[in-house]
């Protein structure tokens, strides 16, 4: 019996390629995202050493009133930017909603496919395990012909 081939072989690869394209989409826009995260998180935990510093020299009472205003725009400008990265994350939601609804499409898709391809599959095993049986049976038919004409 010939190999199995799968006619929509073609299709599946180019519905698997968009898959891909789509997953690979998401991961910059994901990166993205986490790279602001990233950037909030760096923020936040400078600005706490900076309280924890301020706090010790607060407490030592070696601060000037110079330093004091340097801490405060440095919170100020920290808050600012932590702000400005949470509203291009905001920003990226959306975006990040639209493809993930065309990833989920994009993977239907090739599920359809794929389930097609293993039925099809199926069908050909069970067609070559009954192929293989039918020989099987021929073949131990003559063998048993062939024994019983020599014992008679």
């Amino acid at each position: 019996m010939k190999k199995f081939t799968f006619r929509l072989q073609t299709r599946l690869n180019l519905r698997e390629t968009r898959e891909r394209e789509i997953r690979n989409e998401l991961a910059k826009i994901v990166s993205l995202q986490n790279r602001e995260r990233d950037k909030q998180a760096d923020l936040r935990r400078r600005i706490e050493e900076q309280k924890s510093l301020f706090g010790d020299k607060l407490k030592r009472g070696s601060y000037s009133p110079g330093e004091a205003i340097i801490f405060e725009r440095f919170v100020d400008v920290s808050l600012r930017a932590i702000d400005t990265a949470e509203g291009r994350i905001r920003e990226m939601e959306p975006l990040v909603r639209e493809v993930r609804a065309r990833l989920v499409d994009a993977s239907r898709a090739r599920k359809v496919v794929d389930k097609l391809k293993e039925r099809r599959k199926a069908e050909y095993d069970y067609g070559l395990n009954r192929e293989l049986a039918k020989e099987n049976d021929e073949s131990n038919s003559r063998i048993y012909e062939m024994r019983k004409k020599e014992t008679a």
